[in-house]
């Protein structure tokens, strides 16, 4: 194997399934080294769950689990997605989630590599970064305070080839002032202060789209992005949603579908809106070009039932254009806008102390091969029949 040339190498490697690569590394120092360079190309979407259970495990470690979604070529229907949805297997992890209190630990996935929070000093904060299958993970440097709260994100910039955290401190109970702290993977050693904003955002991970963070303003009802390129706030144009304001009980969320930057505006009893941001050029965070950009209106799903007190929670589209969402945080569904029905797929359960899934898929970026100091979690993994 190790005669051929690389990119026959690479070739043959890529075809292997991803856990038989893992376990490949192993073998040796020599295939250890072949395999860091395979770039396999990974098609199965996956959902990566993070539970917390109601009672008995206050103080211990959280449960992480994965179930692949698989997708065609030839588009995909419901039937085809109840078919290709695998039981999540459960994966080991070192602690991160002790004395959590109902709070989403994952700030999000990039390219296989996940950021979690870690509780301490009574706040929530972005230190924790693994890739879940090759197995590495690394702690960062906790930030110094007592009390207040922390708004974070992490993402990825294909123009710098950078990884990075950032994390908002808030040092009160209001969105007053809030202090930017930014981690570069494999370049520091500590965070960088980038100073003050006076943006009030909520206390959710943020969005990433192209290249940048977003957060919702609460206070001024904007968008407000953060270039991971620049590392500069900028204010995006508001969706027509923002201007026709609604009901008091009228409920925004970003998120990122189809790969565009979207709001989800809901409307308990009557319809779920979907916003996406389109642009007639390459995506540019620089004011000039905010004129080749436009809000559009892709989804319209009706309320089932009229009862305000469902939940409506989209997180991806299929190739077919199908919407996938988590109706009452717990139940996955597909909604086919040609046929304008939902279809329930999965109910998980319920009695969790928390549940947040997020899409992710499998990759080989190795933490190491970015510069980071790292550590190896030695684990096995389970199915959700296990009972544990």
């Amino acid at each position: 194997m190790e005669t051929l040339p690389p990119d026959v190498t690479s070739e043959i490697l890529s075809r292997l399934p991803v856990e038989s690569i893992f376990e490949c590394k192993r073998v040796s120092k020599t295939w250890r080294a072949l395999f860091r360079h395979v770039k396999a190309e990974i098609k199965e979407m996956g959902i990566l769950f993070s539970i917390g259970l109601d009672g008995g495990e206050t103080g211990s470690n959280g449960r992480l689990y994965y179930g692949e979604l698989r997708q065609t070529d030839h588009g995909m229907n419901i039937d085809h997605w109840r078919c290709c949805y695998k039981t999540p297997t459960r994966i080991d992890h070192p602690t991160v989630n002790n004395k959590r209190n109902g709070t989403d630990p994952m700030v999000g996935s990039c390219n296989g590599l996940v950021c979690f929070t870690a509780p301490h000093s009574g706040i929530q904060d972005p230190v924790y970064i693994c890739n879940p299958f090759t197995k590495e993970y690394t702690y960062l440097q906790r930030i110094t305070c007592q009390g207040g709260f922390i708004v974070s994100g992490f993402g990825y910039h294909h123009s710098t080839n950078e990884y990075k955290v950032v994390r908002i401190y808030y040092s009160g109970d209001q969105h007053s002032m809030g202090q930017v702290q930014v981690y570069t993977l494999g370049h520091e050693s500590e965070w960088r202060n980038k100073g003050e904003i006076t943006y009030s955002f909520r206390e959710s991970p943020a969005i990433l789209a192209n290249g940048a963070l977003h957060w919702l303003d609460d206070k001024e009802w904007n968008i407000v992005a953060f270039d991971l390129a620049d590392e500069e706030f900028r204010l995006l144009p508001s969706p027509p949603c923002f201007r026709l304001g609604g009901k008091l009980t009228s409920s925004y969320q970003l998120q990122v579908l189809g790969g565009y930057l979207s709001v989800v505006h809901q409307e308990p009893g009557d319809r779920v809106d979907i916003w996406s941001f389109k642009m007639n050029s390459n995506y540019d965070l620089n004011e000039h070009e905010h004129h080749s950009w436009s809000w559009s209106r892709e989804f319209s799903i009706a309320w089932e039932g009229g009862l305000e007190k469902d939940s409506y929670e989209p997180f991806a589209l299929t190739k077919s254009n199908e919407v996938l969402l988590w109706y009452n945080t717990t139940i996955l569904s597909c909604y086919d806008p040609k046929t304008a029905t939902l279809e329930k797929i999965v109910n998980v359960g319920t009695g969790f102390k928390y549940f947040q899934a997020i899409p992710h898929i499998k990759s080989f970026v190795s933490l190491e091969a970015l510069g980071e100091l790292t550590k190896i979690r030695r684990y096995r993994v389970r199915r959700f029949s296990e009972g544990d």
